[in-house]
């Protein structure tokens, strides 16, 4: 849908046919229509506060764009399975074992894994469904899962530790990295352990300030880690 003036589109906004634009410079907008019946667009990174869409600014829109289709089942399951791909593929590429990695090399391929279905054992009357992480004893099933945080985005902001983790993981070194350091709102925990012979392993936490709770991830690979467990 092209709208040929303001009025158009606020229409087509108020009616769910169009939820942004973007302009010529390829910048978007996600558009809705305010309480007082004002054409309006959130800025990028809020939801709640809006400015009003002006005829200078509705000139510059190039394209537009309508609410998303559903996705179809296939889609749906495609999407479910490229979270559990992502970790099969991340552990390929580790110099490093651990019984977390092996378990994830061994994930399944898409064929075996959308064939492999599993019954609902609280409710007999819902149709059986391809296994979750939390079913393939790969994570806690959280909402963290698939989630990556790099050593590189790490050392943006505390080279040091980056350095030493890097170390660490070249020769297979336990210890502790940091602790209680502020990263992305948090505070952040590194460090390794060694476990059973040859088994190396490197725990990332983020847990919310002077709180015992967060977010915990194992290291995937030599750049990686991923999510696991929330607490």
């Amino acid at each position: 849908m092209q709208p040929k003036n303001i009025y158009e589109l606020q229409d087509a906004v108020e009616n769910k046919d169009i939820v942004s634009a973007k302009t010529k410079e390829g910048q978007l907008y996600r558009l809705f229509v305010a309480t007082n019946e004002r054409l309006c667009y959130f800025p990028k990174g809020k939801s709640r506060v809006g400015y009003v869409v002006g005829e200078g600014l509705f000139s510059d829109f190039k394209t537009f764009q309508g609410k998303p289709e559903p996705k179809t089942a296939e889609a749906k399951l495609k999407s479910q399975y490229n979270e559990i791909a992502k970790y099969k593929k991340l552990a390929s590429l580790a110099t490093f074992t651990n019984s977390f990695i092996e378990d994830c090399k061994k994930l399944p391929d898409f064929e075996t894994w959308v064939k492999d279905l599993k019954k609902d054992e609280y409710d007999s009357t819902r149709e059986p469904r391809p296994k979750s992480l939390y079913d393939l004893h790969i994570t806690t099933g959280n909402k963290i899962d698939g989630k990556v945080v790099s050593i590189e985005r790490i050392g943006k902001q505390y080279p040091h530790y980056a350095q030493r983790l890097r170390e660490a993981i070249k020769n297979q070194s336990e210890g502790h990295i940091c602790s209680g350091v502020s990263f992305a709102g948090y505070d952040m925990s590194l460090s390794t352990a060694k476990r059973e012979v040859g088994e190396f392993i490197g725990y990332l936490s983020l847990e919310f300030k002077d709180c015992g709770n967060g977010y915990y991830y194992l290291l995937i690979n030599d750049d990686n880690f991923i999510g696991y467990d929330v607490d």
